[in-house]
């Protein structure tokens, strides 16, 4: 099989940029003000991060070379990422600094049902625990229920299943929910809902699928606030479709990146 390669010329980002202002793609203006933001990160010279292609490149290379689609008439074929997903990806893993790690430890991605949500961030997971380069890395899947952050990982233990290359270095223990990557001796855990009581997780990612159904945010303050502190470049990869609860932390996650980008704008227009 020949495996997808892209050139260090190749940037997602600018083609994404450049079909979001000729019309060919229709987004809502807030992704708009997102990837301004980003185009204007590429541009910026005074940053102590920069976009590494080889770095972007390397996560599509790992999803259209190693993931596979789980469910439909797509199910065991390798996935091919649409353009939004390849530009997402790259701004989340290609800019770093110059020790190599990653300038965004959080990324939130709010999107309509039957979008894929669950198969990208399964891919995701994957990629942190057998792609990332970590030794002994934690990747924890969270959600409002254990069923609930299952959905990912069922997908993930699919995608390493129709992967061979995967598979043979990799164990799965479904009754824990487990998946461990025996290079690194790391391991992807589905975490039970009681875990908002514990501590003392050294966290390389989490997958929080579905934020806007927390009921509170103590899961997310656990999983978030100073469990990855001994690591490099830990990344937490918060999914979930549209709420309403404007009390609910997801809505104070989503008004953060707001935020972010207003003052961000801002600054640049001070200059």
């Amino acid at each position: 099989m020949k495996l997808t390669r892209y050139p260090e010329t190749y940037n997602p980002i600018l083609e994404y940029w450049d079909a979001i202002q000729s019309g060919r793609e229709t987004v809502s203006l807030k992704v708009q003000k997102t990837y301004r933001h980003v185009v204007e990160q590429l541009e910026n010279t005074d940053s102590e991060f920069y976009y590494s292609p080889r770095r972007a490149n390397h996560v599509l290379e790992f999803f259209e070379n190693y993931c596979h689609h789980s469910k439909g008439k797509a199910g065991g074929q390798l996935v091919r990422l649409e353009l939004w997903e390849k530009a997402l990806l790259a701004t989340v893993f290609g800019f770093i600094d110059i020790e190599g790690n990653r300038q965004y430890r959080e990324a939130i991605l709010i999107v309509g049902k039957k979008n894929g949500k669950s198969e990208l961030a399964a891919a995701v997971a994957l990629l942190l625990l057998c792609g990332d380069g970590e030794q002994r890395a934690e990747i924890y899947g969270c959600a409002a229920d254990r069923n609930q952050a299952k959905i990912v990982f069922d997908v993930a233990v699919d995608m390493v299943r129709f992967c061979p290359a995967l598979e043979k270095r990799v164990k799965i223990t479904e009754s824990q929910k487990i998946i461990e990557y025996l290079p690194t001796k790391s391991k992807y855990q589905v975490l039970s809902a009681d875990v908002a009581n514990k501590h003392g997780f050294n966290t390389h990612g989490v997958i929080f699928d579905e934020l806007h159904t927390q009921p509170n945010r103590k899961l997310y303050d656990v999983m978030t606030q100073g469990s990855g502190d001994a690591r490099m470049q830990p990344l937490y990869f918060l999914i979930t479709t549209a709420g309403n609860n404007t009390e609910s932390i997801c809505y104070e996650v989503h008004q953060k990146a707001l935020d972010i980008l207003q003052n961000d704008r801002a600054k640049l227009d001070d200059l």
